[in-house]
Formats: structure tokens, C-alpha cells, sequence
């Protein structure tokens, strides 16, 4: 695997000793826009040119965590102002609520379009079709979200290591614990086949949770809390990870200052950059359709994309390019 750098833009200028950290980003669903959480600004940009569209400036501290809809038409962000704005494509704001500490993540179920909006105190739970955020407590502090695939299951990562599934209503159902923080957290796109063999060729589907873990390990959750393979010790502290849409790989970023791409069984294959600070947020484009150019639509993709930022506040887009293998005998393989 090469990677070639798509775009880069080193940031905005540190201000009074303090440097304007990238907290989150995100890519619409088509893969064409990525929005980026920095200081107290929510930057839009061309995901493939790096053009900067727009500069949204309505929070008044850090935003911390920003999310796209699966239809990519609009997007929230949250930060430590302890407010929740919801925006269009464009970059229009349009809804606004807030809690009564720092919003640390916000993610939108992928089924039903609910958004979850996280803090040390609590979860909201809201979607259009709601007057009002339904709030549940949490303690202690929540650092990372995210929705299974079939919008059945929000898994909340807490600072003590605890790892809290719930369902769509807010009500937990399995609690997995672990020693130290829980940083970041993704369910794989195609669940985990279980149940396959030659007189049952449709094997059922379960939901798998990865989770990076401050203790320097990722390792694999069902939705039920059974674990699934070993802890893999990744030896240095995992600060962001995002599957790539068919769930064959991962991507992730930490104190190591490195985005690296893994299989989906977090065994290491390479590093796609090398940074001077952290990386404090990875995000793999979703795979775009393209036609094929003879009206062929819905076979072709594109090079896949991974957004990468840093604490140092640089944000960069790499072009993956996969050469084919055509033979593999051991430690050696022809291309």
C-alpha cells in the first residue's frame, strides 16, 4: 500500500501558548465534504480539493466532536460551550440545545437518524421527531460513542474503563469493565459472521465493537459484552479509529503520532504518515460509486481516503493506493 498526500493545511496559529488542537473530524456519506471540530470554529472543506467552504463560528469554546447524518445533508457538532448545534451542508445553523456540562461526543444513529449527544454528567437522546432531549445520567465522564450498524445499540466509553451498551432508548443493557480510559470506539460495518459452514451458507450477522482502550490495547466486543478475539496490545495510547466501509480495515491514530492502517483483526500492516504531534483524529472516507464511463454505474470506486488530525492543529487528506497481489508463498508475495 502507498499513500500520497491528497491535501494538507497546517491550521490556525497558536494563540496565547496554546495550539488550536484538532478534536474531531468527520466525512459526509458521498465522501465529498469533511467537517473539521478546531478551537471554537467548525471548518468545512472539499474532502477531495482541500478547499476551505466555510468557517462556522457558532460556538463560544472547543468544539470537541462533530458527526454527519447518513444522508449527508446535515451534521452536528458539540463542544465545551455545552451546546449541541445541528447545521445544514452548507453550513446553515438550525437547531440548537444544550446540557449542563461540556458536550464530549456527538453521533447520529445510522438507522433511524437519532442523535446522541454525550457529557461527563450525562446523555441526550433527540430526534425530530422529539419536542424535547430525553437526558440520561452517566457517571463517570463519557469519552467516546458510537451506534451499531442497525441503530439497535448505543455503546458509551467512560474515563474509569467502563464500556456501557444501551439500546435505543437510553436503557443499559451489558457493561463491559476495563482498567483505564476509553478513547475511541467503532462498530465494524459488516458485524461478525458466526455460524457459517457448507450446509448453512447464510451464517448470522453479529454486531462487533472495537474499542481503544488508554490501557494501550484494542480488542473486540459483541453487542451482548462477550469479547471476541484477544486484547491486541497496540504500545502506544489510541486517540481515534474508523473502519473503512467494507470493514477490512482499520485506521488508527495515537500518542505514537502515526495514522496506521490494520486489518480488521487489528493486526498491523503499515503506516500511512508520520506526524510530529499526536493524532487525535482519524476518518476513513466512505467509498464513493462512480460510473464506470459506458453507463456502468455502481461498480467503479475510487482510491479510498483517510482524513487525519492532529493536536498540533494540521489537517491532512492521503489517497490510498492498494497494489494487486498476484502471489504469496510464506513471507513473500508477487505484484
Amino acid at each position: 500500500m502507498r499513500s500520497t498526500v491528497n491535501w494538507e493545511d497546517p491550521g490556525l496559529p497558536e494563540r496565547d501558548g496554546v495550539q488550536n488542537s484538532v478534536q474531531d473530524l468527520d466525512f459526509s456519506r458521498d465522501g465529498e465534504i469533511l467537517v473539521v471540530a478546531v478551537a471554537n470554529l467548525v471548518l468545512i472543506y472539499d474532502a477531495k480539493e482541500g478547499d476551505l467552504l466555510h468557517r462556522l463560528r457558532g460556538h463560544k469554546d472547543t468544539v470537541y466532536s462533530v458527526a454527519f447524518v447518513r444522508d449527508g445533508t446535515r451534521f452536528a457538532s458539540g463542544g465545551a460551550d455545552k451546546t449541541v448545534i445541528i447545521w445544514t451542508r452548507k453550513g446553515d445553523g438550525i437547531l440548537k440545545y444544550t446540557h449542563n456540562d461540556s458536550i464530549q461526543k456527538v453521533c447520529y444513529n445510522p438507522s433511524t437518524d437519532q442523535l446522541a449527544s454525550c457529557t461527563a454528567q450525562d446523555f441526550g437522546l433527540w430526534s425530530k421527531e422529539q419536542k424535547s432531549v430525553a437526558k440520561h445520567k452517566v457517571f463517570p465522564r463519557v469519552l467516546s460513542s458510537a451506534w451499531s450498524n442497525d441503530g439497535k445499540y448505543l455503546a458509551l466509553g467512560h474515563e474509569n474503563g467502563k464500556i456501557s451498551i444501551r439500546d435505543n432508548k437510553g436503557a443499559e443493557k451489558h457493561v463491559v469493565e476495563r482498567n483505564a480510559p476509553i478513547w475511541c470506539m467503532a462498530w465494524a460495518p459488516n458485524g461478525l459472521s458466526v455460524g457459517s459452514s457448507g450446509s448453512n451458507p447464510n451464517p448470522e450477522v453479529l454486531e462487533l465493537l472495537a474499542v481503544g482502550c488508554w490501557d494501550q490495547t484494542l480488542s473486540f466486543y459483541q453487542a451482548t459484552g462477550v469479547q471476541h478475539l484477544k486484547d491486541r496490545k497496540l504500545h502506544f495510547y489510541p486517540c481515534s479509529l474508523s473502519y473503512f466501509s467494507d470493514g477490512e480495515y482499520i485506521v488508527i491514530g495515537g500518542s505514537d503520532r502515526r495514522a496506521t492502517l490494520c486489518t480488521k483483526e487489528a493486526v498491523r500492516l503499515c503506516a500511512i504518515c508520520d506526524k510530529k504531534d499526536w493524532v487525535w483524529s482519524v476518518c476513513a472516507q466512505p467509498y464513493p460509486v462512480l460510473d464506470g464511463g459506458n453507463g456502468d454505474t455502481g461498480k467503479a470506486k475510487a482510491s479510498p481516503m483517510v482524513a487525519v488530525g492532529c493536536y498540533g492543529g494540521s489537517i491532512s487528506v492521503y489517497t490510498l493506493n492498494f497494489s494487486l497481489v498476484h502471489g504469496l508463498h510464506q513471507d513473500r508475495y508477487a505484484y
